[in-house]
């Protein structure tokens, strides 16, 4: 009995050291929203008029395009400023529409340059965003989405990267080389000083991210027995939600990028703790043949003579097994259509084929969505703090409602309702007026819970709907989908976004529904056995297509 309540003790503590550095991914997922804040306004100024005793407004009026009427623009009349500031406001005016006016400019390309001392003028608080640090708008706004992008190109980067030292060297030697990454990352883009140096923290945040996240979860699944391992692994994912709750808290408290940004990064120096706790999978020492060392992790001491003696033979018969064979030398081109074995195998039949394209469009979507949704709050006027903590704990209850419906419904018709669901709620939007905001923000965050639940959904559905010889490599192709859903979405967001408030809401409404109609081609996979080998589906269809010929009904692959 005492043996069971350390046990059941030793279960918690490894959940919560797994558990607890994701929530520092959530932190970063939606910091973007506050790093990258757009002023309220902004648009050029001239010191010389400034100087002059000129209201901004009347600057604006001379010297603007478009005048004092709009806000947000970056073009100037090239005007000789230095005379205009020699005259007063209305003489000035009167002097400017009776004469043609002069080629328009951009004033973030000719700021300080030529006959031009005008520079752009921001109207927001020193500090606060890192769009005036290095002018990220207009013409430039592509520079202020990459570096969101450059977060999600670090996660591709992590996944696959980490994912290797994991298998290779271990998850504790993983973990390790994540979290200290993810310190110096945290450091290097708090206190860059250049643009290309916040690019590439935020490439080693996201890097770090994945290299914390997968080694943790894989300790957690080979450490907990069958009857945890569901609960908890779905648990697991609560972590990123509680980490976009804590950022909006820290960031309704800490308005500087920097400040705000050093406070999130302090937390990462708490994986240290989490390095002298964790041990090593001992799943993965036995699979590299490290008996000895796992037996003492699970036990607690040293395994006893007889087992080292049994152990160390047999250590000595496998090598001399290894010895005595010399395989002959492989030719590059038969080594070369093995590498590819897998993806011939994956996209070799057409029945698999069919659910490998349709599950990377529908991966792609999903995460497309869930991140337009996530960092679309300055399309919609909402105030960043309260959507970004609505958007965390409305992801909890995506999480919770996915468990309750797979648990009395299968995973197409799960999909499919969630994917509609969510379509319809963003595409409603574009029924309600733009200065409606809670309303907006209401509709879409509705449409995130349906796009967060089907992303618990379509994965578990993946991974049933392969045979287990490729499941990896199709759950890989299909992450890696994901990860180019996450880098297009701000662009969307931002460049899309500043055409019409309501392009980001209107393409994830459209692409979702697609995507649910396109899950009805999927067979159902609940309490159906799991396939080891691809041959087995084909094995499947011709049965399908012989029972329907004897039925005297046409098998649809002939249509």
């Amino acid at each position: 009995m005492m043996m069971m309540e350390v046990l059941s003790c030793n279960h918690r503590v490894l959940f919560i050291l797994c558990l607890t550095p994701n929530i520092l991914n959530g932190f970063h997922v939606s910091s973007y929203v506050f790093l990258g804040q757009l002023p309220k306004n902004y648009y050029c100024m001239v010191p010389e008029l400034l100087q002059a005793g000129w209201s901004h407004e009347e600057i604006r009026n001379i010297t603007s395009p478009t005048g004092s009427t709009k806000n947000g623009t970056c073009t100037i009349y090239t005007w000789n400023y230095g005379q205009l500031s020699e005259l007063n406001y209305n003489d000035a005016l009167s002097y400017t529409q009776s004469h043609p006016p002069p080629a328009e400019v951009n004033c973030l390309a000719t700021a300080g340059t030529g006959a031009g001392s005008w520079h752009m003028y921001y109207d927001q608080p020193d500090g606060v965003s890192i769009v005036p640090e290095w002018d990220l708008l207009c013409e430039r706004t592509a520079l202020r989405s990459t570096v969101q992008v450059a977060l999600s190109i670090g996660k591709f980067v992590g996944a696959s990267s980490f994912g290797v030292i994991s298998d290779k060297y271990g998850r504790k030697t993983s973990f390790s080389i994540a979290a200290t990454l993810y310190i110096v990352a945290g450091l290097l883009t708090t206190f860059s000083p250049f643009y290309a140096l916040l690019l590439l923290g935020r490439i080693g945040l996201g890097a770090s991210a994945s290299g914390v996240f997968y080694p943790a979860f894989a300790l957690l699944t080979e450490n907990i027995g069958k009857r945890h391992r569901s609960w908890m692994s779905i648990a697991f994912n609560f972590s990123y939600p509680l980490g976009m709750l804590c950022l909006a808290l820290a960031a309704y408290l800490i308005q500087p990028w920097r400040d705000l940004s050093l406070a999130l990064t302090v937390p990462s120096f708490l994986l240290v703790i989490h390095l002298y706790f964790l041990v090593e999978s001992p799943r993965w020492l036995l699979s590299k043949g490290r008996e000895r060392k796992a037996y003492r992790m699970v036990f607690g001491h040293s395994a006893p003579q007889e087992l080292i003696d049994s152990a160390t033979v047999a250590e000595k018969h496998q090598a001399a097994a290894e010895a005595e064979t010399d395989p002959a030398p492989v030719p590059f081109s038969t080594r070369l259509k093995q590498s590819f074995s897998e993806f011939t195998k994956l996209y070799g039949t057409p029945i698999l084929c069919r659910r490998a394209l349709i599950c990377h469009f529908t991966w792609c979507i999903t995460s497309l969505c869930y991140y337009v949704t996530a960092l679309n709050a300055d399309n919609f006027a909402a105030n960043r703090n309260v959507y970004v903590a609505t958007t965390g704990s409305v992801d909890i209850v995506a999480y919770i409602l996915s468990m309750i419906v797979l648990a009395y419904f299968g995973r197409r018709s799960s999909s499919f309702c969630f994917f509609l669901y969510a379509g319809v709620c963003l595409l409603v939007v574009l029924t309600i007026p733009p200065d409606n905001t809670t309303l907006l923000v209401t509709l879409a965050m509705l449409g995130r819970v349906g796009i967060t639940a089907v992303y618990a959904i379509v994965t578990l559905h993946t991974a049933e709907l392969f045979p287990t010889e490729i499941r990896n490599t199709a759950l890989g192709i299909c992450s890696t989908m994901a990860h180019v859903g996450s880098i297009v979405a701000p662009y969307i967001t931002d460049l899309l976004g500043r055409l019409a408030w309501w392009i980001p809401t209107t393409i994830c409404g459209c692409s979702v529904l697609l995507a649910g109609a396109l899950t009805l081609l999927h067979p159902e996979t609940r309490d159906a056995a799991l396939k080891d080998h691809a041959q087995q589906e084909r094995h499947a269809t011709h049965a399908v297509d012989e029972e329907m010929d004897e039925k005297g009904e046409k098998p649809i692959a002939n249509n």
